[in-house]
């Protein structure tokens, strides 16, 4: 999948560090990858990854892979198979619809469409200024992190996870209220795919003032010294919020779900 430009580091962070199971074939021809995540009081597996080596498709490789990785969700309890994104880790939030062998695997596996995301993709060229009140900054104090910690934690809390992920590897940006301290946004990049965006929220007490705007062109700067052009949004929810900063629709993906028979 050299389009999708997936590193080593990725692939060892999204698939390993996050406890689940990577299946291969013994030749190393293909490999699935997945995990059970409680949503609610259900257990639920995720498929995160089926990749097979062009040399060894439509020889039914697919089909044994995604029936294994089904085994073993069912072994560990879950009651359904998800093919959409499984914060902290991902890949993908979903399937691109450009995958077409994908597509045509799950739908022969008995899987049902469950809806579509979609990902933007931003000039890294934005920028914004912060409103008055408000200070802009890395989290890397300890401070800093406990106060970013505690919002999310309050607000958002099923991102608390990617959160907190993003502020060890210096990749977290918030807003501070100039006043108190305390946080009010926060924005993070590169948590699970280099270049993307998210997760980021603000406080609603915070909200409409051009903090998330800000927020995004820090981390536009920050990844236009890297070397990248445009910066890719995942799994997004406002599409009118990013379009503001010259967002456009650059990539979508179906869900899916499969139930234990």
């Amino acid at each position: 999948m050299p389009a999708e430009r997936l590193t080593v580091d990725e692939l060892l962070a999204v698939l390993w560090d996050d406890p689940g199971v990577v299946l291969a074939d013994p030749d190393g021809a293909g490999a699935v990858a997945a995990v059970v995540r409680r949503v609610g009081e259900v257990a639920v597996a995720f498929l995160k990854l089926a990749v097979v080596h062009p040399s060894a498709q439509r020889q039914g490789l697919g089909r044994h892979l995604l029936a294994a990785a089904e085994s073993w969700a069912w072994d560990e309890g879950a009651g359904e198979v998800h093919l959409a994104g499984s914060a902290p880790f991902y890949l993908w939030p979903g399937v691109d619809i450009s995958f077409t062998a994908m597509h045509c695997l799950v739908e022969a596996g008995g899987y049902v469409e469950t809806g579509a995301v979609f990902d933007m993709t931003v000039p890294a060229a934005f920028r914004a200024d912060g409103p008055d009140g408000v200070v802009l900054r890395r989290v890397v104090e300890d401070a800093d992190a406990a106060a970013v910690d505690s919002l999310v934690a309050a607000r958002w809390p099923e991102w608390s996870a990617e959160q907190r992920r993003g502020t060890e590897q210096g990749t977290c940006v918030a807003a501070f209220d100039a006043d108190t301290g305390s946080a009010v946004a926060f924005a993070c990049h590169s948590v699970n795919r280099a270049g993307w965006f998210g997760p980021t929220g603000t406080d609603d007490a915070w909200r409409h003032r051009g903090i998330g705007l800000a927020l995004l062109g820090q981390v536009c700067t920050d990844l236009s010294v890297a070397g990248y052009s445009d910066v890719e949004i995942a799994w997004i929810g406002p599409v009118g919020f990013y379009a503001a900063a010259g967002g456009r629709l650059s990539r979508v993906f179906r869900t899916y779900r499969r139930a234990k028979r």
